[in-house]
C-alpha cells in the first residue's frame, strides 16, 4: 500500500508518512481513555467501591436477602460513595484532555493530508489526478490501518517469554499427589 501510494502521487505519500506518528500518538492518547490502562495493580480502592459492592450485592442478591443485610450493604455503597475519588474534576479533566488532543491531532493530520493533496493538485493538475490523489490517500490509510491492526496482537517479548516460563513451570514441577503411585489408602 505504501509503494502504491509513493507511485500515484509521492509527494503526498511523503507527508502523510510524516503525520502518521503523530497521528498514532494522537489515537493512543484517546484509547488510554477508552481502554484504561491495565498494569494489574487493583487497589484496594477498587475492590470497596460502589460499582463493587453494587454487582457483589446483586451477583449475591438471595444471600443478602436471606439474611437481611440489604440496610448494611446500602450503608456500605453510601461509604464508598462519599469515600470516592476526591479528584474526581482533576481526574475527570485529565481524561477529557486525552481524547481532546487525541481527535485534535487526528483531525489536524487529516485535514492536512487534504489541504495538501488538494494543493498538489492546484499546482500540478498535468502531474497529478484526482484519482491520483484518491488511489495514494485511501492505499496508504487501508495499509497502515492493516499494519495497526496486526500490531494489535504483537505482544512484548520480555512479557511473553515471563508468561511462557511460568507455564513451563507449573507443568514441569512435582505435584505433592501422584496419581500414579500404589501407596496410600485403598478401598476394597
Amino acid at each position: 500500500g505504501v509503494v502504491v501510494s509513493f507511485i500515484f502521487m509521492w509527494p503526498f505519500a511523503l507527508v502523510s508518512l510524516g503525520t502518521i506518528p503523530f497521528m498514532g500518538f494522537g489515537a493512543e492518547m484517546e484509547m488510554k481513555m477508552y481502554m484504561g490502562e491495565d498494569h494489574g495493580d487493583h487497589s484496594k480502592d477498587e475492590e470497596d467501591g460502589p460499582g463493587a459492592i453494587a454487582i457483589e450485592s446483586l451477583l449475591n442478591i438471595r444471600t443478602v436477602a436471606s439474611l437481611s443485610l440489604e440496610s448494611n450493604r446500602l450503608d456500605d455503597y453510601e461509604k464508598a460513595l462519599t469515600n470516592g475519588n476526591e479528584d474526581i474534576v482533576k481526574s475527570s479533566f485529565k481524561k477529557g484532555s486525552l481524547v481532546a488532543i487525541g481527535q485534535f491531532i487526528q483531525m489536524w493530520g487529516c485535514a492536512l493530508m487534504f489541504w495538501w493533496g488538494g494543493w498538489l493538485l492546484s499546482k500540478y493538475p498535468s502531474t497529478f489526478t484526482y484519482r491520483d490523489f484518491l488511489i495514494s490517500m485511501f492505499s496508504l490509510l487501508f495499509s497502515l490501518s492493516g499494519l495497526g491492526m496486526a500490531a494489535q496482537g504483537a505482544t512484548n517479548r520480555d512479557k511473553a517469554k515471563e508468561a511462557a516460563d511460568r507455564i513451563f513451570d507449573l507443568i514441569e514441577r512435582e505435584s505433592a499427589i501422584d496419581p500414579l503411585s500404589k501407596e496410600g489408602y485403598k478401598e476394597e
